[in-house]
């Protein structure tokens, strides 16, 4: 065991992990954060993404993501973040209606002619998309500017950090299940595919449960295609038939995407739990912050939630002293 003088130290490098720190940071906390998997490696990396109400469950999550769009209006301003406000729409096989969440963008517009096949109901509205392997970069940027240090190591359970800090934040995505022995997260395999835009400048979201998504989001010179929903133990296809059927379902909605060039294929891990798990607990004595089990909306919620960890770190740090 290594004492240190961090006030905490922060487990895991995807979004919720480098948000939460820097958060702590800008309360003028010491921090420092450690992973086993850094950006662009991470399952945050591989994500799409998109500000919306994707496999989240949490009373708060609505507070938390309305926290967090707030926060990527901002962000969008400067667009070397990764972070911009595009306006698209969301379509539903069924007769469905706009989640509630969708409300605090302000501009929710119900589509009176569903034009794209297969669906029956859509609607409008404008939402952060965000470019995660270049926003990922921004927050790996924003620590070193306030001094962060982010260090890959493998951790195999939180004991193993014990006294290096007097809390100890665990934003360890997936990889919860195995390093404090949580069944309920389940982590969900996903795969896009990056393509060279062809001159798109709108998202389109399907409101559905997989196992197999259609969705596209462009991100400046790219677009991001989407996606599977492979739960643990289901069989896992080839990749090359994976790539024909998301350019095939999405092609269906935008032509232009039907020969845009293949730049890239990602993967990752969606950590997908009943519930978010956000709250502090002890380990033998060890004051421990969870962080973990966003499902797909990690981005989402990020912001928000990194808040209330750092009130949660604040209350530890004035207990102990």
């Amino acid at each position: 065991m290594t004492v240190t003088n961090f006030d905490a130290v922060v487990v895991g490098a995807g979004v919720c992990g480098l948000t939460a720190a820097l958060c702590l940071a800008r309360r003028g906390l010491s921090v420092e954060v450690v992973a086993r998997q850094l950006p662009p490696e991470t399952n945050s990396c591989a994500a799409g993404a998109m500000w919306g109400p994707f496999m989240v469950s949490h009373p708060d999550a609505r507070r938390w993501a309305d926290e967090s769009l707030a926060a990527f209006r901002e962000l969008a301003a400067d667009r070397s973040t990764g972070v911009a406000m595009v306006r698209g729409v969301e379509a539903s096989a069924g007769l469905a209606r706009p989640h509630p969440w969708l409300y605090s963008t302000g501009d929710v517009e119900l589509c009176e002619e569903v034009v794209w096949p297969g669906y029956r109901s859509a609607w409008r509205y404008t939402t952060a998309a965000v470019d995660m392997p270049v926003y990922s970069e921004y927050l790996l940027a924003a620590l070193s500017a306030e001094g962060v240090p982010v260090r890959a190591r493998e951790i195999g359970s939180l004991g193993e950090l014990a006294g290096v800090a007097p809390v100890i934040v665990n934003c360890s995505g997936a990889g919860a299940r195995s390093l404090v022995d949580d069944p309920n997260l389940v982590p969900v395999r996903g795969v896009v595919v990056v393509v060279a835009n062809p001159g798109i400048d709108s998202f389109f979201t399907e409101d559905g449960a997989g196992p197999e998504l259609t969705y596209y989001i462009p991100h400046g010179d790219t677009v991001v295609l989407g996606s599977t929903l492979e739960a643990p133990g289901a069989p896992v296809l080839p990749e090359s038939l994976v790539v024909k059927r998301i350019r095939e379902r999405c092609g269906e909605i935008e032509p232009l995407l039907r020969d845009a060039p293949v730049l890239s294929v990602r993967a990752g891990y969606r950590p997908v739990r009943p519930q978010i798990r956000l709250e502090a607990t002890t380990l033998d004595g060890q004051a421990v912050i969870h962080n973990y089990g966003h499902g797909g909306g990690g981005v989402s919620v990020s912001w928000g939630c990194g808040q209330d960890v750092a009130s949660m770190v604040e209350a530890c740090l004035s207990r102990l002293y």
